[in-house]
Parts: structure tokens; C-alpha cells; sequence
């Protein structure tokens, strides 16, 4: 065993802390214990030490992912500010939250348009979706989409969530530079078709549009719930969830509340907006900006393809470097979402911004490709931190197109929401929710109601049930 506490630094881009552990029979990982969990690993025995079993004390990495170590005693991650923390006015009512999966946007229009809706080339995809030929004009631009194409396009219609989630177990894993490189293209690809899906919806079915319809029905709640007694004011307060990285759900729920966003801090006015917004695998709109993007002669997706660029030098090199892109905090926040509990270190999520219609070239998307074991979140600290405390306070759950099977956030959903009455599933196959959602359905007192799709609950729902 190593001496003394390492930081250890990968070419995706995550580094890990803790102590170096020899293990004979795994001569080709670099074991990294973590702390908190030394003295139980000591305690093995030898025969108990398989991969899987190792991974519930620390961290097993391919040595050659591994780009270079720091000492303990001479590096610490420095810790940036999650932004100042208000907690929530207790006389404003935060009961209840809205999560909308990729079946809400794919089905967000009704009534006349709806026919043109779903035959249009540009209506919303659901993952398995996301490559098909319909889009050849925006996946021919990117040769590492194009390179996948092979597997994303078999006859054997693949579950796309799958098939990321063995690629990026092969990244960690084998070290497979080829795939890493064609992940980080596939980031532009959906960047620049979600935009393209979101301006079209927002364009063109803006008049029969379910979001918008959802936003002006809780504004009026919203709105006929302000009362001020006594210099008191009490309120209803809405939050919505979206994992869909599409802008669909944002723009007409801003129209409809009248609430700009021109920053990330927006999303969250804490005790000052009447809603708040949650996109926990980020959004194509969010991104951290290169300082110099001369080198990428405007071609920011292919130059990265082409050079083989890796995760560590892109955030280590062309976005910043070891001091200024790591976010000591990260550590707790990391450690919440693994259901190991361990803990890493992982880019500076609060260095996100905006992205302009024509900044794309500028940015590096903050998106999380559709993995199907999810344990991590794109979104800053900040954002983190109000989503799960206002979980503290729902008594109405809201499921509108998703499935419920995001492992990290359930973690926390399931561990914290305990004050939970009512959950409302729209799907036409509630099976599925239900399933994912069974430790809340099965708690004693918990009233189920089901809507068969976005449009039933946005008619019939919001007036009966909110």
C-alpha cells in the first residue's frame, strides 16, 4: 500500500482521492481506497476481493486511464462557492414538484397541431430515437456520430442507453481513446440537434403547446393563491424537474410566469420566483466556456475528434487547469449520489453559463449522455442543493413522461421526500413509473392517480388534483 493520501488523475476527466492498495491478483488496476473506508477493507479477507467487491471501498481504475498523481501534502482541490444559500420562506407553500421525462416533450402538443406534430422531423425524440435517419443532415457534420452510426442504427434497434452505458464502462475501464473521442463528439451532436428541436417547438407549436398550457393554468393558481395579512404573505410555489436537456419546458413556463432567464441563478430564485427549475443532466444551452477557441478554426467538434483529445485535456488544459476547474466541494455532493458512498472529485460545475443561438463553437456542452445506470447530475452544486432540500416539503409528486429509473436521483428523492400524500403518474404505460417508484407507492397513506397521458392531466389533472 501506498503511503499516505494521493489524488489521482484520469483522462476522463475525474480525479479520485485516497490511498494507493496493491491487490496481486489485479495487477492491470490501480486501487484506490477510499478513507472513510480503509479500516473495513483491511479487515477482508483476501478471498472476498473481487472487482465488484472492491468497488463498494474504493475506486478500481485501468493503469493506464491514469494520467498523473499529486501528494496529499502538497495539493488539496480548492473548494468554490455553491453560491450563497437562502433557505426556504416557510410561508410560502413548497408541496408541490413536477418531473417530466422525454415522453412529455415527444407528446407536448395537442388539438389541431397534433397530427403535424408527430409527423414532423423535428418533433422531440425519445432516446432509442436520437440517431435516427431523419437527423442524417445534423449527425453527417460530426465524424465520431457518424463512426457510431454502425451500432447505433442496427437492425437489431439497440437500447441506446445501454449500449452508452458499455461504451463508457469500456472508457473506464480499457482506456478506449477512440470511444472517449467519439463520446465527446456525440456531446456537440445533441447539442446542436435539442437546440434545433427546441426552436422548432417553440416556434411553430407555441399556440397548442401542453407546457404552455400547464404554465398558464399554475400561474392562475399561483396568482389567486397570494395573500398578504398582517404583512404576511403566503403563496403557492411550484418546482419542475426536467431531464429532458431539450429548452421546450423553460421557455413557455418563463413566458407563462413572466420570469426571464438570463443566467443560471435565474432558475432558482429562491423565495422570490413563483417557480423553480431543475435540469439535473444539464441542458444544450449550458456550457463551460473555452478561453481561447482560436485553434479550433470554428470547427470546435471535429478539432477535438481529430487531435484525440481526452476529458482530462479538455478540462485541464483547454478550459482551465488543476486549480481552477476542480471543485474541492464536489467531494460530498459525489459521495450523496453513489450508493457506495464514495466520494471523487469532479469539474466545476458552477463555472456553467448560458449558451448564445451562435456561441456553440465557444462552449463545452453541459450535457449527460442517456447512460441507463445514471449516478451522476450536470447541474451546479447550488441547483443540487435547493432540488433535494425541496424535497424536504412535496406532498404532491408529479410524473409527466419519465419513467422513474434515474438511480442517483431516486437515492435522494426516496431518502429525503417523506412527506409525500399524493403521486400523480401521466403515462400511457404507468407500469413502468410505478415499478421505479414502488418505495414511495408503498408507503401507507400514499394516494396513486393515474393519467393516461400529458394531455388527460393538463385537461382534467391540474383542475382536479393541484
Amino acid at each position: 500500500m501506498m503511503k499516505g493520501l494521493k489524488y489521482f488523475f484520469t483522462k476522463y476527466g475525474e480525479v479520485y482521492a485516497g490511498w494507493k492498495w496493491e491487490e496481486m491478483n489485479f495487477p492491470e488496476y490501480t486501487i484506490v481506497i477510499q478513507g472513510t473506508k480503509l479500516r473495513e477493507y483491511r479487515e477482508l479477507n483476501h478471498n472476498e476481493k473481487t472487482l465488484e467487491k472492491i468497488s463498494e471501498y474504493g475506486w478500481v481504475l485501468g493503469n493506464e486511464v491514469i494520467v498523473g498523481t499529486l501528494d496529499g501534502e502538497e495539493f488539496e482541490p480548492p473548494r468554490k462557492s455553491a453560491g450563497s444559500y437562502t433557505g426556504f420562506n416557510h410561508d410560502i407553500e413548497h408541496k408541490t414538484m413536477f418531473i417530466f421525462g422525454a415522453g412529455a416533450s415527444a407528446n407536448c402538443v395537442y388539438g389541431n397541431d397534433k397530427v403535424e406534430f408527430q409527423k414532423d422531423d423535428l418533433r422531440p425524440p425519445l432516446g432509442p430515437a436520437l440517431f435516427e435517419k431523419r437527423f442524417k443532415t445534423y449527425y453527417n457534420k460530426y465524424k465520431g456520430v457518424r463512426q457510431s452510426l454502425t451500432l447505433l442504427q442496427s437492425d437489431e434497434n439497440p437500447d441506446v442507453e445501454e449500449l452508452f452505458e458499455r461504451e463508457w464502462k469500456n472508457i473506464h475501464k480499457e482506456n478506449n481513446q477512440v470511444v472517449l473521442s467519439r463520446h465527446i463528439s456525440i456531446f456537440y451532436y445533441l447539442q446542436e440537434l435539442l437546440k434545433e428541436v427546441s426552436n422548432r417547438v417553440n416556434n411553430e407549436y407555441d399556440a397548442k403547446n401542453l407546457y404552455a398550457k400547464l404554465g398558464n393554468k399554475l400561474q392562475k393558481i399561483y396568482s389567486a393563491s397570494v395573500k398578504t395579512t398582517y404583512g404576511r404573505t403566503t403563496a403557492k410555489n411550484f418546482a419542475f424537474v426536467s431531464f429532458n436537456q431539450d429548452t421546450i419546458l423553460e421557455t413557455f413556463i418563463s413566458q407563462q410566469f413572466n420570469i426571464p432567464l438570463n443566467n443560471l441563478n435565474d432558475y432558482i430564485r429562491v423565495n422570490e420566483s413563483p417557480c423553480y427549475i431543475f435540469k439535473p443532466h444539464g441542458s444544450w444551452n449550458w456550457g463551460w466556456r473555452f478561453p481561447d477557441t482560436s485553434q479550433f478554426n470554428g470547427n470546435t467538434s471535429n478539432w477535438l475528434f481529430e487531435n484525440n483529445i481526452n476529458l482530462f485535456q479538455l478540462y485541464f488544459e483547454l478550459l482551465g487547469d488543476h486549480t481552477n476547474m476542480i471543485d474541492g466541494s464536489t467531494w460530498g455532493y459525489e459521495t450523496m449520489l453513489n450508493k457506495h458512498h464514495l466520494g471523487r472529485y469532479t469539474i466545476d460545475k458552477s463555472q456553467l453559463q448560458l449558451i448564445g443561438e451562435e456561441d456553440l463553437n465557444n462552449f463545452f456542452p453541459a450535457l449527460l449522455l442517456p447512460y441507463r445506470d445514471k449516478d451522476e447530475f450536470t447541474m451546479p452544486i447550488q441547483h443540487f442543493n435547493y432540488m433535494t432540500d425541496y424535497f424536504n416539503s412535496i406532498e404532491t409528486l408529479v410524473v409527466i413522461g419519465w419513467k422513474g429509473n434515474e438511480e442517483a436521483f431516486n437515492r435522494q428523492l426516496f431518502q429525503k421526500a417523506n412527506r409525500i400524500k399524493k403521486v400523480i403518474i401521466a403515462d400511457p404505460n404507468p407500469d413502468v413509473v410505478e415499478k421505479y417508484l414502488e418505495p414511495i407507492l408503498s408507503r401507507q397513506g400514499i394516494t396513486k392517480i393515474i393519467y393516461k397521458n400529458f394531455e388527460d392531466f393538463v385537461e382534467n389533472g391540474i383542475d382536479n388534483d393541484i
